[in-house]
């Protein structure tokens, strides 16, 4: 069960986990609430979609999903397992836990606040069930909770890629922010440090990529008011793929305004010979050190520590060196993914 259809985050990772479980032998059927980019894309990888327009999703922005009472419908009684994929599932948990019914959950959030922190310790806690965390940042977070660690099991998303050469340096410097636009991801304050530093940064240029959710509008419309018309950034809205724009760049700044659980343009990016630069903190920092990305501590003044990141950047972007195919691989590699899965599985049908 999943409650979005997006292909943004955990839904990308979506793709690779249906991948692993049918490689061990499953039959996958993914519930979603509605139909979206996501299903064409399960569909293609040759998983089941169901589409499910009374599934109770756990959202910030939307508690009053939260007063819908679930039910566990007829697909999830006849299913051998459940993955409950994200937290916003997790009022799905107590169900199957009366049902008896085997599953685990799939966790990518670091929601570091109150809301969190009662989700997990109101639907996680209480019961036995394996919990996959998507970093080592995740599962600390989730065990300073309550969730014991002999629950815990660290996988990173597993990815499957086509190394790309890094593009021979141009006299211009290009940097691009990648993500939804929804306020949090670094769009306005990038721009920021963007503008604070070109008036002696003639070869700079900014690409703002991404598009807002339905709600998030104002988050775009003030990044669009800050930007106002400059003609070193261009807005480019939505792009088919991080490769369409690949050979453009020459850093991805990843500066979201809270730690992220995991850091998946980082990995993009360096596939295509990208390097990327971002906060030494949560999930990303981890990826970040396996890419060899530009870190910096968040500070009081993040505004400031962006643009100190992409000078260091600019500085070293003829001298960089992508780190091998091996190098990366040997961390987020679709056959550590099984293997672990596995594991558990096993366990599982054991008990």
């Amino acid at each position: 069960m999943h409650g979005s259809n997006d292909v943004y985050g955990a839904s990308r990772v979506l793709l690779d986990e249906v991948a692993a479980l049918q490689q061990i032998g499953h039959t996958v059927t993914v519930a979603l609430p509605a139909r979206g980019p996501l299903t064409s894309a399960l569909e293609d990888n040759g998983a089941l979609v169901r589409i499910d327009p009374k599934i109770a999703v756990l959202r910030r922005s939307r508690l009053r999903d939260a007063l819908r009472l679930p039910v566990l419908p007829s697909y999830l009684r006849d299913a051998d397992l459940v993955v409950l994929w994200t937290l916003a599932l997790a009022l799905y948990a107590p169900l199957l836990v009366v049902r008896r019914k085997q599953f685990y959950f799939s966790v990518h959030e670091l929601l570091l606040g109150s809301f969190g922190s009662a989700l997990v310790r109101a639907l996680v806690v209480p019961n036995s069930a394996p919990v996959f965390a998507c970093s080592r940042a995740v599962a600390a977070w989730l065990a300073g909770l309550g969730v014991s660690r002999s629950r815990l099991h660290v996988t990173y998303p597993a990815f499957s890629w086509t190394v790309r050469e890094p593009s021979t340096p141009s006299e211009r410097f290009t940097i691009a922010v990648v993500g939804r636009v929804n306020g949090h991801k670094g769009h306005r304050e990038v721009t920021e440090a963007f503008l604070a530093r070109i008036s002696d940064r003639p070869t700079w240029r900014l690409l703002l990529v991404g598009s807002p959710y339905p709600g998030q509008e104002a988050a775009y419309d003030d990044v669009k008011a800050l930007v106002g018309g400059h003609d070193q950034i261009e807005l480019l809205g939505e792009v088919p793929g991080f490769t369409s724009i690949s050979q453009q760049l020459d850093i991805v700044a990843c500066f979201p305004d809270r730690p992220e659980p995991f850091g998946l343009v980082p990995v993009e990016a360096w596939a295509e010979g990208v390097r990327a630069a971002g906060f030494d903190d949560g999930g990303a920092a981890e990826v970040l050190r396996v890419v060899d990305g530009v870190r910096v501590p968040r500070g009081d003044d993040s505004v400031r520590a962006i643009g100190n990141a992409l000078d260091e950047a600019w500085k070293g972007h003829r001298s960089w060196r992508s780190p091998s195919c091996e190098a990366v691989s040997s961390v987020f590699s679709s056959e550590a993914r099984v293997r672990r899965l596995e594991a558990v599985l096993t366990a599982l049908e054991s008990k």
